[in-house]
């Protein structure tokens, strides 16, 4: 990709990642509004102490000189010629005096040298400052890492309900391992960032401010050093952040490689077992991985630079602070040698201040990385079946196909198919692989709509219904049979949610699977497992076929139903389809002639259009494609 290519994808991502965050807070704005407010209290219970050292320092020098009164009770006209910031200063240090004689008096503590009262009051400050600042500190942890697990859950549950609304077609073009990457590890990526980015970019920036405040305060000359020692680290963070942002794309995308590589492997293993495939599938893995390594370690050196050119620039700036400092105590004599501490500590914390930003901000150029890919997905226009459509309460199942024309990308699959099915037959599609039967089958369940032509079902032109409607009276048992790793209760009850155990128990009957679920050690509550992997397959499809049985559709797919299954297991579930065909308007995809003997309607596809139409006996006596067929099966 060219540099202007990468420039743009970074200012997307980066404009992206500010669009999710502001509308996270607006809508967790009392969250927020709470953390912002307990960094408030974290930042002035932190700071507090720091003043300390301003009358800790006098006493413990000896400082005996007499304290100049504060501006507002001196009378008008009469203030003597002193700096505005030693006024201050020394009015702080004649409150403190007399805080602390009353403090340890308070206490019982006191002793007969005033300057020891002043310093055990410090350390009580700092005790109870540290007590509330720890309190603070509590709740801003607590509050900001909430708030970032809120924000990536928000975004998996989005990811999520835009995956279930996406067309059939997407699918098909995405490698599903780098789909399970984008929800997994680039989330995680992100709240791993949002977790640290919140700590500190709330907390941290407060901090430097109540720096500024203690500086002005005391030592207003050593502002325009920290005004210089901020821009010095920060530029290397804004320079090196866009870095990291591009490298953690790239990085995040081999991890997605190497996830889709240990997919392949698992989803495989009989395959990469049976061919003996286990060295070369574990090296292409080793190489996803090796690329994921090194584009990682790309990012990580680009991080290391910039926390090392921070720390530089804070250097420069620290050196010019003792430079100033020198010069206003030995030679300008406007500040009192006390002074220098005050303006030390604040300067000193702030480097720290400025690294966790530094850290924060490359971690959400990471989460901008991350957040790229993600909205590539989001930004994928959603299955436009699924928008409007007129609602419809009951289909009888009259399917009429008009002149469809349907193809994928440039190739044309289904060429001017017409043909009409009156409610309740069974029509079976037949012909050779790539004919266009399983096409035809997903255009009847509008999972895409044709190109050219219509579909109507019951006088309506299917894209004119409502999806949902459609889809309610319509039920599809197929060749690879699918269960969800919970209960058979809850995979039959699938079909209807919301059936009785009796109704669930009655579907099982006819489905040929009741007797056996009841030999289960758990009955109906008895797992699934993954993918089904607690049952045989001629279980698992007559599970599916309960399933469908509950549903009551009016229109029913079958597809290659049977063809995966021994003798014994055949004719149970064909006995079982036998009698969810009953009544209903079936449309079947079968290979194996004999299960369709007895269909209404036979439609023998080839290259995209229909080359033969009848019942079974019309087309042997036909003599043509489909006995042709039936006799290669029967030799």
């Amino acid at each position: 990709m060219t540099d202007g290519g990468d420039s743009q994808r970074d200012s997307g991502a980066l404009e992206a990642l500010v669009r999710r965050l502001w509308s996270a807070v607006v809508a967790n704005r009392r969250l927020v509004g709470a953390m912002v407010a307990f960094a408030v209290l974290e930042t002035l219970f932190t700071k507090a102490p720091l003043v300390l050292v301003k009358p800790l320092m006098s006493e413990l020098a000896g400082n005996d000189a007499p304290l100049i009164p504060p501006p507002w009770l001196s009378p008008l006209g009469s203030a003597p010629a002193v700096d505005i910031g030693e006024r201050f200063s020394d009015h702080f240090n004649l409150w403190f005096r007399d805080f602390s004689q009353s403090l340890v008096g308070w206490l019982g503590l006191g002793f007969a040298n005033p300057r020891m009262n002043v310093i055990l009051a410090c350390g009580v400050v700092a005790i109870v400052c540290g007590a509330l600042g720890a309190v603070t500190i509590y709740f801003v942890q607590t509050i900001s890492r909430f708030f970032a697990v809120r924000v990536v859950s928000d975004l998996r549950c989005e990811l999520a309900e835009h995956f279930l609304r996406l067309p059939l077609g997407f699918y098909g073009r995405q490698r599903m391992g780098e789909m399970i990457s984008k929800v997994t590890n680039d989330t995680q990526v992100m709240q791993r960032s949002f977790e640290l980015a919140a700590d500190h970019i709330v907390v941290d920036p407060l901090m430097i401010v109540g720096n500024l405040v203690i500086l002005a305060w005391f030592v207003p000359q050593a502002i325009w050093v920290l005004l210089v020692m901020v821009p010095l680290m920060a530029i290397p963070m804004y320079r090196q952040g866009k870095k990291v942002q591009r490298r953690s794309t790239k990085s995040l995308a081999a991890m997605g490689e190497a996830t889709e590589s240990l997919n392949q492997i698992l989803t495989g293993i009989r395959t990469v077992k049976a061919f003996q495939l286990e060295d070369q599938r574990y090296a292409d893995y080793q190489r996803s991985t090796a690329t994921f390594l090194d584009r990682t370690r790309r990012m990580l050196r680009t991080k290391g630079r910039s926390i090392a050119q921070t720390f530089f620039g804070y250097q420069v700036g620290f050196a010019i602070l003792l430079a100033l400092l020198g010069y206003v105590v030995l030679v300008d004599h406007s500040i009192d040698f006390s002074d220098v501490g005050v303006a030390l500590v604040p300067l000193s914390t702030t480097y720290q201040h400025v690294k966790r930003m530094t850290r924060s901000y490359h971690v959400l150029m990471e989460s901008a990385g991350a957040l790229y890919g993600i909205e590539t997905i989001l930004q994928t226009e959603q299955d436009p079946t699924r928008r409007g459509g007129k609602p419809v309460e009951t289909v009888r199942g009259h399917v009429a196909i008009e002149d469809v024309w349907f193809g994928y990308g440039g190739e044309q699959v289904l060429r001017g198919v017409s043909l009409e099915v009156a409610a309740g037959q069974t029509v079976a599609l037949v012909g050779p692989s790539g004919a266009g039967k399983s096409t035809l089958m997903d255009l009847l369940m509008r999972f895409h709509d044709p190109s050219r032509g219509r579909i109507r079902v019951d006088g309506m032109d299917l894209r004119e219904v409502r999806l949902a409607d459609f889809r309610a009276h319509t039920a599809v048992v197929s060749q690879q049979p699918f269960l969800f790793n919970t209960s058979i209760r809850d995979n039959i009850g699938y079909g209807r949610p919301g059936a009785t155990q009796a109704e669930i128990e009655q579907a099982a009957r006819a489905a040929n699977i009741h007797d056996f679920i009841l030999t289960l050690p758990d009955g109906y509550d008895t797992p699934a497992g993954e993918r089904g992997s607690n049952l045989s397959g001629g279980q698992m499809q007559r599970i599916t076929i309960a399933r469908a049985i509950l549903r009551n559709p009016a229109i029913l797919f079958l597809d290659e139903a049977t063809s995966a299954l021994d003798s014994e297991n055949e004719e149970l579930v064909q006995r079982a389809l036998d009698r969810l065909r009953a009544g209903r308007t079936s449309f079947v995809i079968a290979h194996r002639l004999s299960t369709i003997a007895d269909a209404d309607v036979i439609v023998v596809l080839d290259q995209g259009q229909i080359v033969e139409i009848g019942s079974h006996r019309e087309l042997i006596e036909k003599d043509g494609a489909y006995k042709r067929m039936r006799d290669l099966q029967t030799a």
